[in-house]
């Protein structure tokens, strides 16, 4: 997996450079957050990933952050070697 992409549906209680720094904290040696943008109905984050990275490890430490900063319900993640959504 290469990369990882965030969806953010609706708005977020927390700030999304708050999320971004979270992300890059935990993602620390295999792989940072490359991109961002909003719109009228949400945001979303682009995630590079360290294609020798391993998979569940990286989704773990997203999904992690993600719960931490109470957005269950909120967010949803695909990683790139996929098709389906996971839900947070």
């Amino acid at each position: 997996m290469d990369f990882m992409e965030i969806r953010f549906d609706g708005r977020l209680p927390v700030d999304r450079d708050d999320v971004e720094d979270e992300l890059n904290e935990a993602l620390e040696g295999v792989g940072e957050v490359s991109g961002a943008g909003s719109g009228a109905f949400g945001a979303h984050l682009d995630v590079d990933v360290d294609p020798a990275a391993e998979r569940d490890e990286v989704v773990r430490r997203v999904l992690g952050v993600l719960v931490g900063l109470g957005l269950s319900g909120l967010a949803r993640i695909r990683p790139g070697d996929g098709t389906e959504w996971i839900d947070v």
